[in-house]
């Protein structure tokens, strides 16, 4: 397995697609590219979109977002609670697009994307922490097994149209555990 990052217009496409069908299939709403520049162009000129691939297949894809002139995604949901981390100093990212191919050894390509995104948020845009808007049934995993927060209460994401939770990682805290884990050297 080897993560890259999607850097022609078919890998994105395929990234896409592939975010598409996984959302469809638990019923969330997904914005085309094309709709995300619209509504507000927050999609950012230095948003990385992340692939996890076996041979030529694709097994996952996370997008990396900085904070930047147009801000993050999920203020619009959780502003109250991103403006206070950025009011504490906090160099601010998030993780959007999460999906995972059907059928796959879904461990292993979440693994290989979150050691990849880690490098891409910490190293290249030296960030302090990442959010990411969860499905409130997944809180207690992503606490679990990364060490997130809950910042922000339940509320409803108009981007998929479904429940959300607002988390934050401390970055820092989250490359010690790597370490700990012989993941990050």
């Amino acid at each position: 397995m080897r993560t890259r990052i999607a850097a022609l217009p078919d890998e994105r496409a395929a990234a896409e697609e592939l975010v598409r069908r996984r959302y469809a299939w638990r019923g969330y709403r997904v914005a085309l590219p094309e709709e995300r520049d619209c509504a507000g162009g927050r999609t950012g000129e230095h948003r990385v979109t992340l692939l996890a691939e076996a041979g030529d297949r694709l097994l996952g894809t996370l997008t990396v977002g900085p904070d930047g002139r147009h801000g993050l995604l999920a203020a619009g949901t959780y502003a109250e609670e991103i403006d206070g981390l950025r009011n504490d100093g906090r160099r601010l990212g998030e993780l959007t697009r999460l999906a995972i191919e059907k059928g796959v050894d879904w461990k292993a390509a979440l693994d290989a994307l979150v050691q990849a995104t880690w490098l891409v948020t910490r190293v290249v845009h030296a960030l302090t922490d990442v959010l990411i808007e969860v499905n409130p049934r997944h809180v207690p995993f992503y606490q679990r097994v990364f060490g997130f927060e809950a910042i922000g209460s339940g509320r409803v994401c108009r981007r998929v149209g479904a429940p959300s939770v607002l988390l934050v990682l401390d970055l820092e805290a989250f490359g010690r555990r790597l370490k700990c884990s012989g993941i990050a050297r």
